[in-house]
């Protein structure tokens, strides 16, 4: 291509991907300077980040941070970039006050620390969210959204083309990046980045033939946004990208509505709630399953059978906690759950059939396609556990009003459960100027990333960190990006 003759627009910087990483870096970018566009391939921006929680990882002491994060990746054995985490934590810490810069008035929330405190240095992790208007189970989501989108698009007059994907990268005779061609309204439009592309399109969440070949389990759901097709992933190989943390996802439980694209969330394993796989038995302690790590306790798979047998599980309940409280602890997170409000007692997603109802446990066994001889033995043996005060099978902790716990009193429950990805981790590997490298480790000029695609996150996640990764090396990669070849 002669950029002379053949550019349709030409700017310093181009941003492929308008969610919270996206947003981040457009800021950023025009902060430092750059002419800066963004693209954007659904109708609105927000991405994952939206539809999420909203909450990102700081700490109160680098040292003790930087040690728990590497923990994380020491226990999983995954890829571990020591200069990459050594960045993240400390950028990580200033994204208070940088979000500061871009409201003076906005105010923040901590909830939470590490998800798996037993790590050395677990006590330094703090988990905050943004305090305002919104209301419900994503507002803490839309609050920083809006705090980003409005920096964005009122205050900083940044253009976001959106129903505009981003379909290839175009390099010079160098290997250089150095625009993009995307598709507007129909027709391809050449867009000249003088500066640098940034890479925010998310993970691949909704490839299937991606996840089959990267990610263990099947078949896998996603919680999240539908835009998360691997667009990105895919444009940053045919410029020569390395690879990494393909098999790392965040990933929680969910049931998978045919009225939907996403799955919906389950936070499960309360009181009166036990798992039993497709063999009818039980196979894990049901409230100690991290909430990102839901993969992780269900993606064995029997090489004699030749199947997963946790995929999918079955949630089995009865009659007093049917009325008792919704099934799931966690109603409205996810791209699906944004958009459906779950009843109270449960009867509408019984009789929607999502929830399987049966008299007996034989004949709700009968329905699962288990053995009812097995689910009979399995919830006797979890009743007797309760009544004796201890789980001999998993350690589960068992509550002082053992009645609560009991699975005793038809009619008698089931949901089919899957392993539902909030978002994968996998992608171009970046180094910690947020610089898209090769298979050598080497820059590939004009090109840089952030947010999930190609994080730094790897088989072990902290809730979290993802968006703090996205406000981190946002921040990094607009800035790089905006500083040129």
């Amino acid at each position: 291509m002669n950029p002379a003759t053949s550019w349709d627009r030409t700017v310093d910087v181009v941003v492929i991907g308008y969610g919270g990483a996206g947003a981040t870096a457009a800021i950023a970018a025009h902060d430092a300077g750059a002419a800066t566009l963004v693209l954007e391939s659904t109708p609105q921006g927000g991405g994952n980040t939206l539809v999420s929680f909203g909450g990102f990882i700081s700490h109160n002491d680098p040292i003790k941070a930087l040690a728990y994060v590497r923990a994380l990746f020491d226990s999983s054995h995954s890829d571990r970039d020591d200069r990459l985490l050594r960045v993240f934590v400390e950028e990580s810490a200033k994204t208070p006050d940088w979000l500061k810069t871009l409201d003076n008035e906005v105010a923040f929330q901590t909830y939470g620390g590490a998800g798996y405190p037993q790590l050395a240095g677990a006590e330094a992790i703090i988990r905050y969210v943004v305090k305002g208007a919104n209301r419900g189970t994503t507002a803490f989501a839309r609050n920083l959204w809006q705090l980003l989108s409005q920096a964005v698009e009122r205050h900083r007059n940044i253009p976001v083309l959106t129903r505009t994907p981003a379909k290839r990268l175009v390099t010079g005779g160098n290997g250089e990046v150095t625009g993009v061609i995307a598709q507007s309204k129909g027709d391809e439009i050449a867009i000249q980045a003088r500066r640098g592309v940034i890479l925010t399109s998310g993970g691949y969440e909704f490839d299937p033939i991606m996840l089959k070949n990267s990610v263990k389990g099947s078949p896998l759901y996603s919680l999240g946004h539908p835009g998360n097709r691997g667009d990105g992933l895919r444009m940053a190989q045919k410029v020569g990208a390395a690879l990494w943390h393909m098999n790392g996802v965040s990933c929680a439980f969910g049931f998978k509505a045919p009225e939907f694209d996403s799955a919906l969330l389950m936070s499960i394993g309360t009181t009166g709630q036990i798992f039993v796989d497709r063999n009818g038995k039980r196979f894990v302690n049901e409230s100690a399953v991290e909430r990102q790590a839901g993969l992780l306790a269900v993606d064995y798979f029997d090489s004699h059978a030749l199947s997963y047998p946790r995929i999918p599980f079955y949630l089995i309940f009865d009659e007093n906690k049917r009325k008792r409280e919704p099934v799931s602890g966690l109603i409205g997170l996810g791209s699906a759950g944004s958009r459906y409000s779950w009843s109270k007692d449960n009867r509408t997603e019984i009789d929607n059939g999502w929830i399987v109802q049966a008299e007996t446990i034989a004949d709700l066994a009968r329905q699962l396609g288990i053995s009812g001889l097995t689910l009979r033995d399995t919830i006797k043996q979890w009743n007797a556990s309760v009544r004796a005060g201890k789980d001999t099978l998993f350690g589960r902790e068992i509550k002082e009003n053992s009645d609560l716990a009991m699975i005793h009193t038809g009619p008698f429950y089931a949901m089919e459960i899957y392993p539902s990805l909030a978002n994968t981790q996998g992608g171009p590997r970046r180094n910690e100027r947020a610089q898209i490298v090769d298979p050598f480790g080497d820059p590939i000029p004009g090109l840089y990333g952030a947010g999930e695609l190609g994080s730094l996150w790897g088989l072990v996640y902290q809730g979290g960190g993802n968006i703090a990764e996205c406000l981190a090396f946002g921040r990094i990669a607009g800035v790089s990006a905006a500083a040129g070849r």
